[in-house]
This record gives structure tokens, sequence and C-alpha cells, in this order.
């Protein structure tokens, strides 16, 4: 088996808004079945939103219907293989993702970031590269001397999150470099709050048995004052 790595800019089904900690949702795939699971959140602030109406279509499934909790999370689990459409709502604001493919055992992340105050419709394909850029917004209660950058780690080839990588964010302060460090979470987040603004290089490392370590790396990442950066990380395991 060989490893190569590559960064990119970037019915049996039923529904659950369980409250808890999204990891805890990602339970719903099965050998037979997948599940889809995401967070709903505002562009311009990253807020979670909860009580979004979610639906999904696809063949056998049109009647399965959930909401967010109220830290933005959903899970529609027990999902048959196949192609799929996630319909949500909020606040009179329609958005769709199609182009969803679920597979037997896999759970597929699907985050919805409305646009409150423009509801205008949101309509894209999951597979679009543009979906997976560079992303800010400006949190509600976070001081002018702090910033966020957070993201998530991917898997290029299945789009999988990849769970336990080492993430670090390093840049240079008046002492000489500064890094810090966290490792991706049970659905392949990861997040440094309340850093100094300036400009960073944000790598993850992860380890695989009997094959060394992989790393993605981006750089130049600029965040300012009072403003979140979210930064994707996308690696390839070439089998």
């Amino acid at each position: 088996m060989k490893y190569a790595i590559l960064a990119l800019v970037l019915m049996g089904c039923g529904a659950s808004s369980r409250h808890g900690s999204e990891a805890n949702h990602a339970r719903g795939a099965s050998k037979t079945h997948g599940s889809i699971i995401g967070l709903a959140r505002d562009h311009d602030t990253g807020d979670p939103i909860a009580l979004a109406e979610i639906r999904l279509l696809g063949k056998g499934v049109d009647h399965v219907r959930t909401t967010t909790n109220d830290a933005g999370h959903y899970l529609i689990d027990r999902v048959p293989p196949g192609k799929y459409q996630v319909l949500a709502e909020f606040a009179g604001q329609p958005l769709e993702v199609y182009g969803i493919e679920v597979k037997a055992g896999d759970t597929v992340h699907v985050d919805l970031v409305f646009t409150l105050g423009r509801p205008d419709p949101i309509k894209y394909d999951f597979g679009d590269p543009k979906q997976n850029q560079i992303g800010r917004y400006k949190p509600s209660k976070l001081s002018a001397q702090l910033a966020v950058i957070e993201g998530t780690v991917n898997d290029i080839s299945t789009r999988e999150r990849v769970t336990g990588a080492v993430v670090s964010a390093s840049t240079k302060g008046p002492h000489g470099d500064q890094t810090e460090l966290t490792v991706s979470d049970a659905n392949g987040r990861y997040r440094f709050s309340d850093i100094a603004p300036g400009t960073y290089a944000i790598s993850a490392y992860y380890s695989i048995s009997g094959r060394g370590q992989i790393e993605v790396r981006r750089s130049d990442i600029a965040v300012a004052g009072a403003e979140a950066v979210f930064v994707p990380l996308w690696i390839e395991m070439v089998h």
C-alpha cells in the first residue's frame, strides 16, 4: 500500500436532532447503511444555527426530516447507499446541497452555511472544490486583540474527515517562532482559539502505523484581530 499527500486550496432511513456534541451524533453508519452529519452556521459570525429545518431527498427517502440542535448539529442516519440532496431552510432562506454520495458504512459530513439577513437561495454541488476554499468571518464576541483559526482535515479521495491528525499553527512573534498544537477531533475538526493576529502556516501531521508520517501544509494564512479564518486541509491517501 502506498500513501501520498496532496494539498488543495481548496425506508430504512431515519433522522435525529439529539442534543450533544457532533461526535456523539456520528453513530448512524452501519455495514449496510451510511449517515449524513453536519453543522449549520452563519456565514458572517460563524455562530451555530439551531432549529434549521433539514430534509433529505433521494430515492425512497423523500419524507426524512430533522432539525439542527442547540449547537447547530444535525444527523440523518440509516441512509441507504446512493446519491442524495440535502435541503435546509432557516429564517426564510433555502439552502440546497446536491451530489452527495453515501456509501455503506460511511459518515458523510455536510456542513451548511447560511447568510443571515441576506435570504437569497443558496445551491451548490457537494463536490465543488470552491466550497473548500479559505473562509473568513467575524465572531460576535471576539476582541480586536485576538483571532481564531479553525478548519477540517479531510481525505481528498473519499471526502472523509481525518480524526487524530496533529495540527500546528506557526507564526513569527516578537520573541521568535511561535507554534500552537491541537488534534483533529472525531469529526476531523480543529480550532485555535484566542491566538494573536498575524500570518500563520497551518500544517497537519498524520501517522500511519508502519508507514511513517504524512503532512499537508498551507502557508501565508493572514488573520486580523477580531477575525476567524476557516482553513480546510486536504490529504490524499493512495492505496
